[in-house]
């Protein structure tokens, strides 16, 4: 019986909290540009990852709406964006949603989704 004691004491004591795993930073960025007539949200991948074009990115809005990025220039296997995708609303508008994005670490064959919450609000 002492001897169960013992071990379950040493492994007790062996025990210490795990610290939480740093979080790596996110890959995706949304930036907004206002014109004379519109409102442009464009997706800009991190240094080193780029954005899955066969999983479009899209807008999922508080009301149920899902809105999807897009843009003109693919890479030459179809399979990523040459350029940063864009989606393109009134000017004035204001979103509340979430942003779902599949984006690849460049070398990498696994991509990872990534979610960002994007808030805008109407030109004052």
């Amino acid at each position: 019986m002492r001897s169960r004691l013992l071990v379950a004491l040493s492994l007790l004591a062996g025990c210490r909290p795990t610290p939480a795993p740093a979080r790596d930073p996110v890959p995706l960025s949304v930036e907004e540009q206002r014109t004379d007539s519109a409102l442009r949200l464009v997706l800009r991948a991190a240094p080193g990852a780029r954005i899955n074009a066969q999983l479009k990115p899209a807008l999922e809005l508080a009301d149920g709406r899902v809105l999807r990025f897009d843009a003109d220039s693919l890479s030459p296997d179809s399979a990523y964006y040459a350029e940063a995708p864009v989606l393109s609303l009134a000017r004035g508008t204001a979103l509340h949603g979430t942003l779902l994005a599949s984006v690849c670490a460049e070398g990498e064959q696994v991509c990872q989704l990534v979610r960002l919450e994007v808030r805008t609000t109407p030109d004052l």
